[in-house]
């Protein structure tokens, strides 16, 4: 279970934002408007955009901060539990997308095997998964990322699945902060 973290401040930062790049290339690939997960939802930027294009959203998010996003959103097609990932119960073959923004890393390690299987299971036949883990060399995150794992590593869990994009994010700023991303887009075969 994820240790408690005010998270205001970081709903305050991100909410306003444009959906993720990443999710926004990941929607590309998806055929039919249908159900959908956004994992780690936060403040639900990318939870609107699904919206908006038509989908039903479930969110999923450790954060009582989550109620508050959800009931300003107040869309009928939106459905939000605040509970981890790690205690979520994902249905079998139910969803056209999951979306795992910024949040897999924060899995307990010994849960996060189980959670890529369930996510993957969520998934109906061609459904697509997408999402980023961190590599170790997240410097900053130490106190907060649970899970690290290697482009090796991360390409094993998604081997069942078509791999459509797999990319390594290698960022710094200045001399204080320097991580490695891989982002994934993957379909279920």
């Amino acid at each position: 279970m994820m240790d408690k973290v005010d998270w205001s401040e970081w709903y305050d930062l991100t909410r306003a934002k444009s959906p993720s790049r990443l999710l926004v290339e990941a929607l590309s690939y998806v055929k039919d408007t249908g159900k959908v997960i956004d994992i780690g939802g936060g403040a639900l930027k990318d939870t609107r955009y699904l919206l908006q294009k038509g989908f039903d959203v479930t969110v999923i998010d450790n954060s009582p901060l989550l109620e508050k996003e959800a009931s300003a959103i107040n869309n009928e097609r939106l459905h939000p539990f605040v509970i981890s990932f790690e205690d979520f119960h994902f249905p079998i073959n139910d969803y056209v997308l999951a979306s795992a923004m910024q949040c897999l890393s924060y899995c307990e390690p010994a849960h996060f095997s189980r959670v890529i299987i369930d996510i993957k299971s969520s998934l109906k036949e061609g459904g697509i998964f997408c999402g980023q883990i961190y590599d170790e060399y997240d410097q900053n995150s130490k106190s907060l990322h649970k899970t690290y794992k290697t482009a090796d590593e991360i390409r094993e869990y998604l081997k069942d699945m078509e791999l459509i994009l797999f990319k390594e994010e290698e960022t710094e700023e200045g001399r204080t902060k320097h991580w490695r991303i891989y982002n994934f887009i993957a379909r279920k075969k």
